[in-house]
């Protein structure tokens, strides 16, 4: 099918996590003129995909397939994105890693706060001398696009994006969320936390699964001679 000047594909971004919002909008916005970006809220959804898998591949795609079948009816041309992200520290074993936003111990029903998963890693870690971790992040892309050989064009595509770093013993910074002021970043000595949102989006390990994400759409896009915006950084 052929794409005309009011196709319009849109992009949802499978999370009710603010914070992840803010910083992969900017990063999805401008990668073609026919691309539309939303939210769950923004299209009035409310749900929960419970995360029953046991690697972050496993919940990234859970999701973004979830959300992509509770939408599918809705719009023509669909791209549904979700990510799950870990923090592996080696000390730890990997931990907490797919547990890494409800690491803290809570009483039942309840969930952990940023502070308290980060209070909890601090105390797990007080006798350790070995530091070491990686923050990995993992992009599920689920779509439906125009295609040039039959109506539409179903894929699904997987981007890791990971930094190394350490465990600093006390908190540093006040920008970011979750365990940003304790991630001390190798290649800058600082902590997400003591970065502003542009510097923090331009190294993470989120906007390099993001990167990667976008190298793989433009690609699908160009196969099927989609446009796409020749003037956004190349990945």
């Amino acid at each position: 099918m052929s794409v005309t000047s009011n196709t319009i594909i849109t992009i949802v971004l499978a999370t009710g996590n603010r914070d992840k919002v803010k910083e992969l909008r900017p990063l999805l916005e401008d990668i073609s003129p026919h691309f539309r970006v939303s939210t769950l809220s923004e299209l009035g959804v409310e749900v929960e995909i419970e995360e029953t898998e046991d690697t972050l591949e496993g919940n990234a795609l859970l999701k973004a397939r979830g959300i992509f079948a509770l939408l599918s009816d809705r719009f023509p041309y669909l791209i549904a994105l979700a990510d799950d992200t870990g923090l592996e520290v080696e000390a730890l074993n990997g931990a907490p890693g797919v547990y890494s936003a409800r690491f803290a111990p809570m009483p039942e029903g309840q969930s952990p706060s940023y502070a308290d998963n980060v209070r909890h890693l601090l105390q797990s870690m007080a006798v350790s001398s070995n530091r070491k971790a990686v923050f990995r992040t993992v992009i599920a892309l689920r779509g439906r696009i125009p295609s040039e050989k039959s109506e539409t064009l179903l894929f699904e595509h997987l981007a890791e994006g990971i930094v190394s770093g350490s465990i600093t013993t006390e908190q540093k910074g006040a920008e970011g969320f979750g365990y940003d002021p304790v991630f001390l970043v190798d290649s800058t000595a600082r902590t997400y936390a003591e970065m502003s949102t542009a510097e923090k989006n331009s190294l993470s390990h989120r906007a390099l699964a993001v990167q990667k994400a976008i190298a793989d759409l433009k690609q699908t896009l160009a196969l099927q001679n989609i446009p796409i915006t020749h003037s956004q950084t190349q990945s």
